[in-house]
């Protein structure tokens, strides 16, 4: 039986989760991302935040044991081998996934570049967090 460290898959979770709310925010991308969405401030905010949150940590830590099993399976470990995994999962299966979408949904390429860099970087760190903390 393979062993995964739950901590670490639990901390990349979190650390993706709070990735999302920075990204997404006016701080970063949050204003191009809304525009190119046509949505307002106010009907961003007028969703369940528990609930947008609580799936999305969901989903994080889905992914980030994804990360750990493949880490484990190709016998990766360590900040660097974390780091370059995270880096290419992120691009050849998250943000190739998300062009297949945005090609058929005709989505802008600027939301394309916005969510695929957030899935990059997110993937990027879990695969560091994964390597750095043991898998």
């Amino acid at each position: 039986m393979e062993y995964v460290n739950w901590f670490s898959i639990i901390i990349a979770a979190i650390c993706s989760t709070i990735l999302g709310n920075l990204w997404y925010s006016s701080t970063l991308f949050g204003n191009k991302w809304k525009k190119e969405l046509n949505i307002t401030h106010e009907t961003l905010h007028s969703d369940n935040n528990t609930k947008i949150f609580g799936i999305t940590f969901l989903m994080a830590f889905v992914y980030s044991y994804m990360l750990a099993k493949i880490m484990i399976r190709t016998d990766f470990s360590g900040m660097a081998d974390g780091l370059k995994l995270g880096f290419m999962i992120g691009i050849c299966f998250s943000a190739m996934s998300l062009g297949i979408n945005y090609q058929f949904s005709k989505r802008s390429t600027t939301l394309y570049f916005i969510d695929a860099g957030y899935m990059i970087v997110s993937s990027t760190i879990m695969g560091t967090i994964i390597g750095v903390m043991g898998n």
